[in-house]
């Protein structure tokens, strides 16, 4: 019975993936291409959406086959997920509880993100993972300590609120298409697919912010 519905959630699990996966770029392209503005809208729910299925059916699939590894890296792409698709329905900036308590979540599933890494790596158990898990702890860390300082100055406006939302759904977008690669390829060592989006991305990220201050982009 468990592992007809392991694999019932695990093809709703792979789908989600995949409208977020290609939304994604279609969001992106459709900025930098300067397409009609409903292409990013509607591409954008897809991906928010789509990225919803992947945490919810994540959340199922690590309870039925306990996997602390996945579900760790579940949180940490839906907080990005949640926190970009935020701030592009907030224009005034205003915060709400919701903004608050997934803010300061984030920052105890990093530590534990961070904790669990230590104790990976020391042991040699599954250093891999260990060092991707640090990684992503440690971006988690800066991005939750980053939304707490926001939420401290009461609202996020203008070209502020614009870079916060092009960064998290851009490491959102890290997020899916890390998983869509260590799902279909294989690398040595296998933790070199896991960093190799944000290596590469990451840069584009503060480029297209730097685009956006000068008034360049968006």
């Amino acid at each position: 019975m468990k592992e007809n519905l392991y694999g019932v959630i695990l093809i709703i699990h792979i789908l989600g993936g995949f409208s977020a996966f290609f939304s994604a770029f279609i969001a992106i392209f459709s900025k930098i291409l300067n397409i009609s503005h409903q292409w990013h809208i509607y591409s954008g729910r897809i991906f928010y959406y789509g990225m919803l299925i992947v945490f919810l059916t994540s959340l199922i699939l690590t309870s039925i086959k306990p996997n602390l590894f996945l579900a760790l890296v579940a949180i940490f792409s839906f907080y990005m997920t949640y926190s970009g698709w935020r701030m592009a329905l907030n224009r005034k900036g205003i915060p709400t509880k919701s903004d608050y308590i997934k803010a300061w979540l984030m920052l105890m599933v990093s530590i534990v993100m961070l904790l669990t890494a230590g104790a990976f790596i020391f042991q040699s158990i599954n250093s891999g993972q260990g060092i991707v898990i640090a990684v992503f702890g440690a971006i988690g860390l800066g991005l939750s300590l980053g939304d707490l300082r926001r939420l401290k100055l009461g609202s996020v406006t203008g070209k502020d609120r614009i870079s916060a939302h092009l960064g998290m759904m851009m490491g959102a977008t890290i997020a899916a298409i890390t998983a869509f690669l260590v799902t279909n390829f294989q690398l040595n060592p296998p933790w070199l697919l896991w960093i190799l989006p944000a290596a590469i991305i990451s840069p584009i990220i503060s480029l297209m912010n730097r685009k956006l201050y000068k008034g360049k982009y968006f």
